[in-house]
């Protein structure tokens, strides 16, 4: 049930000061393109998960405080088109 699908959850309503922004590396990037098997411009209609919420998996991070700055974007393993933290991706099994 989508409602209950844990990276969609709201906004944070957290203030500024107590946000928390992770810078990702380049070696976090190739294990999060590890967890993807298309974006959402390769599967429109399936993909269903923000990539950030693979970053929050990936990096151990709660997403209710969270944001992110990528060194790099991450690649679609399927079309190699840039995958920023707000793209919709089909995880990889």
């Amino acid at each position: 049930m989508i409602e209950s699908a844990p990276w969609l959850a709201a906004p944070s309503t957290q203030p500024p000061e107590q946000q928390i922004v992770v810078l990702v590396d380049a070696a976090t990037l190739r294990k999060t393109e590890l967890l993807i098997e298309l974006c959402e411009h390769c599967n429109p209609d399936g993909a269903e998960i923000p990539f950030d919420a693979i970053l929050d998996r990936v990096t151990n991070s709660d997403p209710s405080v969270t944001d992110y700055i990528l060194e790099s974007p991450a690649k679609c393993p399927d079309c190699r088109r840039e995958i920023l933290e707000k793209i919709l991706i089909v995880r990889n099994r």
